[in-house]
């Protein structure tokens, strides 16, 4: 011991024993004694943090763990307890991070299970990675998710750790919402869906609604292409300069540069290409070459006067006095593109601006409007252009402003209120935006032509600078014109373009879909969201495309496909003013089959007129009984009041129309109701009944119509059921009802019942799986109400939880076929209905459960000794193993 000082192992011993005897500052203090003199010491660092974590020190914990990390980069243990430490703090994200440099380090086997725990997932944290890395794009991810973005954190460790929990797209062809929904019963329990879809891809599986291709990708053209092209330089013949600004991108530039030349044709445009000083050698060469050959005006700037700037000269100074049109270097036009755009110009000349539809527009967007469609629809943008300008003719729609990418400009309004403004919008970001309300202020017009189509991909770009730039320009526009985002407002919500965008979605339907299947239906829900899915496949399988129209509202529908056909803008069709869109579309579809459910919720006036409307058509027809609209607007039979009074009969029917009918969304005269469906059962639609007590009632209202009685397929085979457990010995009699428990599926009764227990206190419980019309009255009267189930899988797994005694379906009406008996039948769980419809006849089929007395109904008190009566089985039988 030299100068009465301690060794450095003496040091290293003592703060040992301080740290096995848990004084934590004094073992701290002399760790770091320690490690002033040798810091090489990658163990001592490690504890020196489990001293510092111990005694509160956590700040100073995740230094010392640090260090040792620096001090043996291979070693898996201090990023280990790093993440243990801040982990139990609460701080997942840098436990995540931790455990993941733990694991990087050196393959530590205890950090990939503690990562893969943190993910949420039963497979292997490597093959997990992998999985998703095979399908990850993190460009994408940080395109469609801004806020990570600007978070500036590891994309793909975000995706693992909150963003597939969170449903956030991990690229632009994988929905995880639409996935999860198609696929749910295939995805295993710890298995995320992205990894499902990585593992499964090349069988078929879609990612998304849509395509797995970008729809357009830019490349350089040919030395042979060029060849072919014509010029397009300025001449006497110019109607219009087509000015394309440049700086980089070689390929998206000279795509741009290709196609704003080959599709001239005979157009009178010039293509003025203006390099603004641009970085890359290569392209500049290229484009200096093609500028020498002629095929273009090619300017090249000695500086960098930026985008404004550029545009501005090239405006004033090298456009001869013309009007121009501003083509960014990644706009892609099309053949017919010019000659459309110059006529709209040529029709209005109150005209300043005139933009086309885009993928990649905001306001001008198609299919979806202020969205980036980059993924391939099954038409080419060359194609979409050609349709639109067929479908679209003429077309185009006043806006409070243009979109910068394809950009026409009047030269008379130049010259009245000036080109961009390049002191406001010096770097940008609303410099088209400022002269759209110079011109509209000029007392012009701002058009968006929906009979052009022009591609542009878009810069994505995540910069602080860039945020920072679009922010100022903003701000300048707004300090110019305070109403501008109010008009803007204004447009999305009247949204000019959409019967464009309709036109065009209807156009590309007709073409991809002729010989159709078409379904309709409401969107009430119920057992018919089961029976569509099942008849869907069915219809698909036949090689024929499948199409739904569903109800919205009183005058709404909306269309859909599954068969990869993107149709956004043909939902919330208004019957009011677009029938004949729906006329056109179902005339020109060449339907194969009509395949009719329920028009519930339509009023009469476009009940009526679609049911002509299909009579007309030659597919082949079918209407199925879900409900019986086709006798009554009281689709269920029950009489208004909601007193069961038997099946009515057609005078019955008559007398009711006395009564008010707030319910309904279709009142009409029932003998004129009757007649419109006779006529559609003339045209040669056959009714199709899912049981034979619903046949029978069709039959006594139209005994000349042709019924097939065919019951819903059920495939129960993929349905895990859960064990139910025997009878318990407490005396109360536990009673569960399933799916929606609306007045006509016996709300109201139910309600009674459970204030009738109450009151008597009957040794009865209550439960719904699923939801009712009232939820908040029966939970007042103690019934427990689970909320929606997804599918019959879940059902199964509440009735598991719940354990009733038996299965109650009051309907009060005469059910058509009713898939919650399905549920009890498969449960083993006995099932109770009364004497009336599908319900009895098919419990009746099944040898099983009870059938009561309809008279029950209006006697709740009866009812509910009744039930307490029953004999049950003291355990469940299930119908099957």
């Amino acid at each position: 011991m030299a100068g009465g000082k301690p060794s450095l192992s003496k040091l290293q011993q003592r703060a040992d024993q301080a740290n096995a005897a848990r004084n934590w500052s004094e073992a701290a203090s002399l760790y770091e004694q320690v490690l002033a003199i040798d810091p090489s010491r990658a163990a001592l660092w490690i504890q020196l943090g489990h001293c510092r974590k111990e005694a509160g020190d956590i700040e100073g914990a995740r230094e010392a763990y640090l260090e040792a990390a620096e001090r043996a980069p291979g070693l898996s243990e201090p990023y280990f307890h790093l993440a243990h430490m801040v982990r139990h703090r609460g701080d997942l994200w840098q436990g995540f991070l931790a455990f993941h440099e733990a694991y990087k380090a050196d393959g530590n086997a205890q950090a990939a299970s503690e990562l893969a725990l943190m993910i949420g997932t039963t497979d292997s944290f490597d093959t997990v990675k992998a999985d998703v890395q095979s399908v990850f794009d993190a460009a994408d991810y940080l395109e469609l998710n801004p806020d990570i973005a600007q978070a500036g954190v590891d994309p793909l460790l975000h995706y693992l750790m909150f963003g597939w929990k969170e449903k956030r797209s991990p690229s632009h062809i994988f929905d995880p919402w639409y996935y999860e929904q198609r696929y749910k019963s295939q995805i295993k329990p710890g298995e995320l869906p992205l990894v499902h879809f990585a593992r499964n891809r090349d069988k078929g599986f879609r990612g998304n609604l849509l395509s797995h291709e970008r729809w357009f990708t830019p490349k350089a053209p040919s030395e042979a292409e060029w060849a072919a092209l014509s010029p397009a330089r300025l001449s006497s013949d110019t109607r219009a300069v087509v000015i394309l600004p440049v700086y980089k991108g070689y390929d998206e530039t000279l795509a741009a540069v290709y196609h704003a030349l080959s599709a001239r044709g005979d157009a009178p445009y010039s293509l003025l290409v203006i390099n603004d000083c641009g970085p890359d050698a290569a392209l500049n060469a290229v484009l200096s070459a093609l500028g020498e050959k002629g095929l273009f005006d090619y300017h090249m700037s000695t500086v960098n006067r930026g985008f404004v700037q550029t545009c501005n000269h090239a405006i004033n100074e090298l456009s001869g006095g013309l009007d121009v049109i501003l083509l960014n270097s990644d706009a892609f036009v099309f053949p017919g593109w010019f000659e459309r755009m110059i006529a709209h110009a040529d029709r209005d000349p109150r005209a300043a601006t005139i933009t086309p539809l885009s993928n990649n527009a905001t306001l001008c967007s198609y299919p979806v409007r202020d969205k980036n469609n980059l993924l391939a629809l099954e038409c080419s943008p060359a194609a979409l252009n050609d349709l639109a300008g067929q479908i679209n003719a003429g077309r185009a729609v006043d806006a409070p402003t243009g979109v910068g990418f394809c950009f026409y400009m009047r030269r008379s309004v130049i010259e009245e209120i000036g080109a961009l403004d390049p002191v406001a919008f010096k770097l940008g970001y609303g410099e088209e935006n400022d002269f759209c309300m110079r011109s509209l202020n000029a007392g012009y017009r701002n058009l968006i032509a929906t009979d052009i189509f022009v591609f542009h991909v878009g810069s994505v770009s995540f910069s602080s600078t860039k945020q920072a730039n679009f922010d100022a320009g903003q701000k300048a526009l707004l300090e110019k014109h305070p109403n501008y985002p109010l008009l803007v407002q204004h447009h999305f919500k009247a949204d000019p373009t959409r019967s464009g965008r309709r036109a065009l979605d209807a156009a590309r339907l007709i073409e991809a879909a002729k010989g159709a299947t078409l379904i309709l239906t409401h969107n009430w829900g119920g057992g018919i969201d089961t029976y569509l899915k099942d008849k869907k496949a069915e219809f698909s399988a036949n090689g024929r495309p499948v199409l739904l129209m569903t109800v919205q509202d009183r005058h709404f529908v909306s269309l859909f496909s599954d068969e990869g056909i993107f149709i956004p803008n043909l939902a919330g069709i208004d019957l009011r003013t677009e029938m004949p869109l729906v006329e056109a579309l179902l005339s020109g579809l060449d339907l194969d089959l009509v395949h009719l459910n329920s028009f519930a919720g339509l009023s009469w006036r476009f009940h009526k007129a679609l049911l002509s409307l299909i009579a007309g058509l030659p597919a082949k027809k079918t209407l199925v009984v879900h409900d019986y609209a086709a006798v009554s607007h009281h689709y269920q039979l029950i009489r208004p009041d909601q007193i069961y009074a038997g099946i009515p009969t057609l005078e019955d029917l008559r007398s009711w129309t006395a009564m008010t009918m707030e319910q309904a969304a279709d009142p009409c005269d029932v003998d004129e109701r009757q007649e419109a469906y006779r006529a559609l059962f003339a045209s040669g639609a056959v009714i199709e009944a899912p049981s034979r007590a619903a046949a029978d009632i069709m039959a006594g209202f139209y005994p000349q119509a042709v019924i097939k009685v065919a019951p819903h397929r059920e495939d129960w085979n993929a349905a895990k059921l859960p064990a139910i457990l025997p009878r318990r010995p407490d005396g109360r009699l536990r009673i569960a009802l399933l799916g929606a428990i609306g007045p006509h599926k016996g709300g109201d009764l139910l309600l009674s019942l459970a204030r009738d227990a109450r009151a008597r206190r009957l040794p009865i419980d209550y439960s719904i799986v699923g939801y009712s019309s009232d939820d908040a009255a029966l939970a007042a009267e103690g019934v427990k109400i689970t909320g929606r189930y997804a599918d019959n899988e879940e059902a199964m797994t509440h009735l598991a939880s719940l354990q009733p005694d038996l299965i109650f379906i009051p309907s009060i009406w005469a059910e058509t076929y009713c898939y919650t008996l399905s549920i009890a039948l498969e449960s083993g769980i006995p099932p109770v209905v009364f004497d009336l419809g599908a319900q009895s006849e098919r419990l009746r089929a099944a040898g099983r459960g009870t059938i009561l007395d309809p008279r029950l109904i209006n006697s709740p008190a009866a009812l509910s000794d009744t039930l307490l009566a029953l004999a049950l089985p003291a355990k469940a039988e299930p119908k099957r193993a």
